[in-house]
């Protein structure tokens, strides 16, 4: 006889109401939200959570050994103990290791005769607690003490501590509810960080002086809008303190006095994004004045930053992106995205081009790391869809480009066995190319539309997805999958006007790019609508929340990650964190025009009842991003409403947040569980 088969938990349904614009929003398991949010008590809420995970617990006990066997491959491509490049910071060189069964890193730092110290080791703050994660460690400028802050229940409010580095023990100061962004005066008599609020909105910034209480802080600077998030940084001449107010479409700076008031730098104005620093007795900044892809200026008045005082170093072009500059003491390095991919730019300070950095693939991921500005060359980090990542160094007198560390895979990888194309996928709207980077396994590769295909999508914000080494996708490659990452209009892949374009009244276009690419694949010698998976996370799962609405037809099965799926009561709701600085993304749902839009993708307001594919959602209790109930809600209405037999799972974190389990085992046994759910619902 076969055990029994546990039947999926049905949520109860219990009618909630609201009416606004003259429409009745109806919502049967607004329950879902606990009251007391965010303290997660309902008895009634946490038993569903837990009998949705018991739920899944059953499907993934069947796959016991399948799990187990996913894991040790992604754990064989680690090289368990390791060592990673030192970056320098002043008179140091800072780095990390790895131990053989550690799950998080210790970091170290080394002076001029390699004499190491620890620094902070992750792995005995952690030890006990069942999440951790370490967020900044900021190095006094005498060297001798490190702030740093730690999360550990997974909400993000971050508690800063000091340690003494050379003895190892931390100072009594301990500061609560912070973001963790921590800038060091330069006397060393204490540091400047951002407080959150209860609705967890960084919007204000103090000064801490060491050996006394949080209740003496003092408030240095208090962002009034609600759509504005504060944060401290420091110049790269640490001459100045710059207090940063932000929002998706505004910047403004100020900078701290010595005497601790503040004074404008630059206010902000309609749409002005910029990117400031100072060195060598100017300000540089990357501004989009003339222009949405940037233009690099310097204003060599220091007391004067109008416009008419800029001198221009780059000017704005419509096919080059400027995201990013770093100074050094005798050169300038830049980094330009043209077609999607990072290329970096060396320049003197006459302004002159002294050279450009080529990579190799047609489809990589390029970064600079950012060293002290007298460092002897720029470090880059470097990986492609199949080249293990590598810290490469560009030596400004020789222009050599030197290896300085390689990822090893110590299971083996030959990057030859494995193809990457970059291909350009015609869009619904005429004109329109959305590009695709695929990697797949040349000797697993059919070419009659059989493989099974992996597409993962994000495509908000202006985050540009990068096509870069992913070890642990292998497991599923090494199977005979395509993965793919589709670059679609919403992230900023193809300059700042790629993102604009998927905003506000237009955000359809992000989904609509994403289910062209989908049909493409469908009907190509890649795959078939029988073969292809997605996945997306965060505003990536409301990417496959109105996939599986609109196009699940194209689809065999779908994973959530912390999907942003209730989008029409999360903007609705400005108590929550987000809400008030995301009307910048979506629109404001109280203004009638923005409420009708919003409704008409919401994938949860969207649900059908219509044929579904296999079905995989993720969430964590302690979330202050994506709020547990949203895919909880969403579950809850997909179960009721779909008219198939796929499998439809949710697994809740109860001890995490938006970025699921830390530590880097805990991680990879979440992540086979994923790689179980593509891989077991095809047989």
């Amino acid at each position: 006889m076969h055990p029994k088969k546990s039947l999926p938990p049905i949520a109860e349904k219990r009618p909630h109401k609201i009416t606004i614009h003259g429409q009745v929003l109806e919502d049967d398991y607004h329950w879902l939200r606990d009251k007391n949010w965010p303290k997660t008590s309902d008895r009634k809420i946490l038993n569903y959570l837990k009998e949705e995970n018991n739920y899944s617990s059953e499907f993934f006990s069947k796959y016991e050994k399948l799990q187990e066997q996913l894991y040790n491959e992604m754990k064989g491509r680690i090289k368990l103990s390791d060592i990673s490049a030192a970056i320098k910071r002043r008179n140091y060189h800072y780095f990390h290791k790895t131990f053989a069964e550690s799950e998080y890193k210790q970091h170290l730092r080394k002076n001029s005769n390699n004499i190491e110290e620890i620094v902070i080791d992750e792995n005995i703050e952690a030890k006990g607690k069942e999440f951790f994660s370490l967020g900044t460690i900021a190095i006094s400028p005498n060297d001798e003490y490190a702030a740093y802050s730690t999360d550990v229940s997974g909400n993000e409010y971050y508690t800063i501590k000091v340690r003494v580095i050379s003895e190892q023990i931390d100072l009594e100061d301990e500061i609560k509810n912070t973001l963790g962004s921590i800038v060091w005066a330069n006397d060393n008599s204490g540091f400047y960080y951002n407080l959150l609020d209860e609705n967890w909105r960084p919007n204000k910034i103090f000064f801490h002086k060491l050996g006394t209480k949080q209740s003496n802080d003092k408030l240095i600077y208090h962002e009034n809008d609600n759509t504005f998030r504060v944060a401290v940084s420091k110049s790269r001449d640490e001459k100045y303190i710059f207090v940063n107010s932000s929002s998706s479409e505004q910047d403004e700076v100020r900078i701290i006095n010595q005497d601790n008031s503040t004074t404008p730098l630059i206010v902000r104005s309609n749409k002005h994004l910029f990117a400031i620093d100072h060195f060598k007795n100017r300000f540089f900044l990357l501004t989009n004045d003339k222009g949405k892809n940037f233009r690099l200026v310097s204003a060599e008045n220091e007391h004067d930053l109008s416009q008419q005082n800029y001198k221009e170093i780059l000017a704005h072009s419509n096919n080059i992106y400027l995201t990013d500059f770093f100074l050094f003491n005798e050169y300038l390095v830049i980094n330009k995205r043209e077609q999607g991919l990072n290329n970096i730019y060396i320049y003197d300070f006459d302004y002159s081009l002294k050279d450009k950095i080529i990579f190799p693939d047609a489809a990589y991921k390029s970064d600079i790391v950012n060293s002290w500005h007298d460092d002897n060359g720029v470090l880059i980090s470097y990986s492609s869809l199949r080249t293990p990542p590598s810290v490469l160094k560009y030596k400004f007198d020789t222009k050599n480009l030197e290896i300085i560390k390689e990822q090893e895979i110590p299971s083996g990888h030959n990057q030859e066995d494995y193809a990457i194309e970059r291909l350009y996928v015609d869009s619904r709207e005429e004109g329109i190319e959305i590009p695709v980077s695929l990697i797949y396994k040349k000797s697993l590769f059919k070419d009659d539309n059989s493989n099974p295909l992996l597409l993962y999508g994000y495509g908000s914000y202006g985050y540009a997805y990068p096509p870069s080494f992913n070890s642990n996708v292998f497991s599923l490659i090494d199977r005979g999958f395509v993965f793919a990452i589709a670059h679609i209009r919403g992230g900023d892949d193809l300059g700042y006007n790629w993102y604009e374009q998927a905003k506000f009244l237009n955000k359809k276009r992000t989904f609509n790019d994403f289910i062209d690419i989908l049909k493409f694949f469908a009907e190509s010698n890649y795959s078939n609508s029988q073969n292809i998976s997605i996945w997306g996370g965060s505003a990536g799962g409301m990417l496959v929340g109105v996939t599986l609405n609109e196009a699940s037809k194209y689809l065999h099965s779908a994973i959530a990650d912390v999907p942003f799926v209730d989008v029409l009561n999360t903007m609705l709701d400005e108590t929550l964190p987000l809400t008030p600085g995301e009307f910048k993304e979506w629109g404001n749902p109280k203004e009638k025009e923005y409420f009708d839009y919003i409704k008409s993708y919401s994938p949860y307001d969207n649900i059908k009842s219509q044929n579904y594919p296999h079905v995989f959602v993720c969430a964590g209790l302690n979330d202050p991003r994506v709020t547990y109930w949203e895919p909880a809600k969403y579950v809850a209405k997909l179960r009721d409403k779909k008219t198939d037999h796929n499998l439809l799972i949710m697994e809740t974190e109860m001890h995490a947040g938006h970025q699921g389990k830390t530590g880097r085992f805990s991680y990879l046994k979440e992540l086979a569980k994923k790689y179980v759910f593509l891989l077991a619902t095809r047989k």
